[in-house]
């Protein structure tokens, strides 16, 4: 459960974000550069937004690597039954739990503000305030409480090297200043700090301070616990939950599971920086006394120095009133693995429901010494990326070393003009926890891995030639998967087959062509040219990372959304979906009208939503498609929506759109999050009103009960300008009748009781249904 925030970022040297202070921002300029321990951060990996998850970040890049962006792609407002609303609230995020479910909570904070400038007034967080939600949506409690900001009166600020005006808003100590994060960590537990089996919420709180550095809290407080009064900051007697933990460091992984015997079992790893007890010596390569002209005094030291301080803890048992650590571990930076930015370097997983904790690091030093950061780094030659495994003890009270593997790491040769100056070797940058696999390569119960090699070429830091390989227990090279990756894509697993990895690359005429791995046997299924032919006399079709493999009753198709989208007769829209059977033939391309003025558009292609029944259930074997849409309208710019909508099909020619929602008066859409809770899937629709910061939420339940619309072409056979219904060119009446109006394609557009007013819709043609009659009319 749980995932680093991984993120690629240029190579150089790390930076420290906690644990040294200084008297000025100034005096910071010789640390080592770039390293962020917020990439290490732990994040929930349920229920995020489809177009915000990891999984699309790598389809778009990968994207923009096949060569470019969508080209061509307003719908009146297509509406479902909203099962709950939540909001306004500053936030609203998701929550894991150990048995399984993903919970919800909104937030709410209140400031007070110091005046900076004429045009500008700092606020300064002083409550927060979470309400929790079930996975049904159903209130589960409050936690609320103040912020503290820590004066640091035994350090004073230098008046010749603070700015006056600092002084004069924070006062002539260093301090804590304000809060730059407050947000609930994403995990539940209840018998982790204390025995009394209420829930555990922990707040994660980063605050500025005069040291141009954050300092990090884990607040923990109980759902149903202990309450406290207190005066808020405007002298207010308010009620506030008791803090019952607090721990002063980042929490940076988490395992957390029911065990066989239903208890909650439970393990945190918290991080934080280090400094050096003493100094360390300049190594063999720098001394006093060097002409190198970029010497700067300390740099080697303070790079081999300062580093990640990693402790692992387990819950509270009986009898015992603390948390207790379990394992500790020190990372220098000059020895984090991979690209010592990203990687991660502690990951706590599970085998055989047993947890392990897996520890990597490089054996020496990753570069020869140098001595700044603009000197020439070279890699240092018969180094090892080591990787640890602990295993949990069998009486439960920690952990034991049960495998070390030692894998060579080395410089890989330049080729085609490429000067590459790194190697960077780590497990858990190809598939994270799955990089460490206990089943499927090794019969002796060791873990074999796969290994990901980062090659980075002079003069291209934001580009990374990656290859993969699988490693046995011993650290030898068993399998060189795929090498000089452009990108790659997870499939997903589908049961019955093993899982695969869809790897993208270049063909001798420099055509993209994606592979595909099934990543047990470790053999290549299948490849495709990214022009795909169709049939041998039209033009091929260019395909997009965008794809996925669904489940085909016992066998399974990929889908993939086409680059280019097409126009229909009436200047619609459509965008299309190839699906392609297992042996790469050609099955079927699906339609989707869109309407018209689309700038761009993102299809959500994922296994776990491409059932014909997913989004409405009617019993047809014709697939419902979820997308974001920017539409181009006149004398508003750019707009945002999601649509969901049915491919063309022989029932429905023009397709059907069951939702569309975008802006309103709560703000613009924002997010959209699909649950697949196996009672209930839910949709969350989120919308963003800029100015106020605030957000709110509307939940539907999923597959929809309503079709939206239904077909223009069965209606308007029979319209008639006869009968009840009136059309004054703004309202359309019909007593005591519910009055249904559809566009020309069959969508939905307005719907009352008695009276719809229909003056906000474009010009044009629309069906009118209402008491058994229809009518045609036209708006002007």
């Amino acid at each position: 459960m749980g995932i680093f925030t991984k993120t690629f970022l240029s190579l150089t040297l790390p930076v420290l974000s906690i644990g040294v202070f200084a008297s000025d921002a100034d005096a910071r300029s010789n640390y080592p550069a770039n390293f962020d321990l917020d990439n290490y951060v732990y994040k929930a990996n349920k229920a995020a937004s489809p177009f915000e998850s990891e999984r699309t970040q790598q389809i778009n890049l990968a994207n923009e690597i096949l060569d470019g962006k969508k080209g061509n792609r307003r719908n009146a407002h297509i509406s479902q039954p909203v099962v709950a609303s939540i909001g306004p609230k500053e936030m609203i995020e998701n929550i894991e739990t150990p048995w399984g479910e993903t919970w919800f909570y909104t937030g709410s904070f209140k400031y007070s503000y110091i005046h900076v400038s004429e045009d500008y007034d700092r606020p300064v967080m002083q409550e927060f305030e979470f309400q929790i939600y079930d996975s049904q949506m159903k209130p589960m409690g409050t936690i609320r409480d103040k912020v503290s900001y820590k004066v640091y009166e035994d350090a004073p600020r230098d008046p010749a090297t603070a700015k006056p005006e600092d002084i004069e808003l924070y006062g002539p100590y260093h301090r804590e200043v304000a809060v730059a994060k407050c947000e609930i960590t994403p995990i539940i537990t209840r018998n982790f700090f204390n025995r009394d089996e209420k829930i555990e919420i922990i707040v994660g709180i980063s605050v500025q301070t005069t040291y141009y550095i954050n300092n990090n809290y884990n607040k923990v407080y109980q759902l149903g616990g202990e309450t406290i009064e207190d005066k808020d900051f405007e002298g207010n007697t308010q009620s506030y939950n008791k803090l019952i933990y607090e721990i002063p460091m980042q929490l940076g992984d988490v395992y957390s599971k029911i065990d066989s015997n239903g208890k909650e079992k439970t393990y945190m790893t918290f991080m934080g920086d280090y400094e050096p007890d003493e100094d360390i010596e300049i190594p063999d390569g720098g001394d006093e006394g060097s002409d190198i002209p970029s010497y700067i005094p300390g740099f080697w030291e303070q790079y081999c120095a300062y580093g990640v301080d990693a402790i692992v803890y387990r819950g509270v048992r009986d009898g015992e009133t603390e948390i207790q650590p379990v394992m500790t571990k020190k990372f220098p930076l000059c020895r984090l693995p991979g690209d010592m930015q990203s990687t991660p370097f502690i990951m706590t997983l599970s085998h055989n429901d047993k947890p392990y904790i897996v520890q990597q690091y490089y054996e020496d030093t990753f570069y020869n010494p140098y001595h700044s950061p603009i000197d020439d780094m070279s890699m240092r030659e018969n180094n090892k990326l080591v990787i640890e495994i602990y295993e949990e003890n069998e009486d439960g009270t920690g952990f034991k070393l049960s495998q070390t593997t030692k894998i060579p790491i080395y410089l890989s040769e330049s080729f085609g003009g490429n000067t590459i100056i790194a190697s960077y070797f780590s497990a858990g940058d190809f598939r994270y926890r799955d990089d460490v696999n206990f089943t499927d390569f090794t019969d002796n119960g060791k873990a074999a891995f796969f290994i990901t090699k980062q090659d980075y070429v002079a003069g291209q830091d934001d580009n990374y030639i990656r290859s993969y390989y699988l490693y046995d227990d011993n650290g030898a090279l068993k399998n060189a998967i795929f090498e000089k990756c452009e990108s790659h894509i997870r499939m997903s697993d589908i049961e019955g087959f093993e899982p695969q990895e869809m790897f993208i690359g270049t063909n001798s005429m420099g055509e993209y062509i994606f592979h595909f791995v099934d990543m047990k046997s470790l053999k290549e299924v299948l490849n495709l040219n990214y022009l795909y032919q169709i049939d041998p006399d039209t033009e091929p079709e260019s395909l997009t990372s965008n794809m996925d493999r669904v489940k085909d009753g016992d066998s399974y198709k990929y889908a993939n959304e086409l680059r280019f989208p097409i126009q229909d007769e009436d200047n619609n829209d459509i965008a299309r979906v190839i699906w392609i059977n297992k042996d790469g033939s050609y099955d079927r391309t699906d339609e989707i009208n869109m309407g018209t003025g689309v700038l761009y558009a993102q299809i959500y292609i994922d296994n776990s939503t491409l059932n014909p029944d997913y989004f409405y259930k009617d019993n047809t074997k014709y697939n419902e498609y979820m997308m974001l849409v920017k539409r181009g309208i006149a004398g508003e710019g750019a707009v945002e929506e999601v649509l969901v909508g049915q491919a063309s099909n022989p029932d429905y020619p023009k397709g059907r759109i069951f939702l569309t929602d975008g802006p309103d008066e709560r703000g613009a859409l924002a997010k959209v999050m699909t649950y697949n809770h196996p009672e209930q899937p839910l949709l969350f629709i989120t919308k963003y009103d800029k100015p106020k910061d605030i957000h709110s939420w509307d939940i539907y339940a999923l597959p929809f009960t309503s079709d939206g619309d239904s077909s223009v072409d069965e209606i308007a056979s029979s319209a008639t300008n006869e009968g009840s219904i009136a059309f004054d060119g703004v309202s359309i009446r019909c007593e005591g009748a519910s009055i249904e109006v559809f566009d020309i394609r069959g969508m939905k557009v307005a719907k009352g009781n008695g009276i719809v007013n229909i003056s906000h819709l474009d010009a044009g043609i629309y069906i009118v249904t209402a008491n058994g009659e229809t009518l045609k009319v036209q708006m002007q």
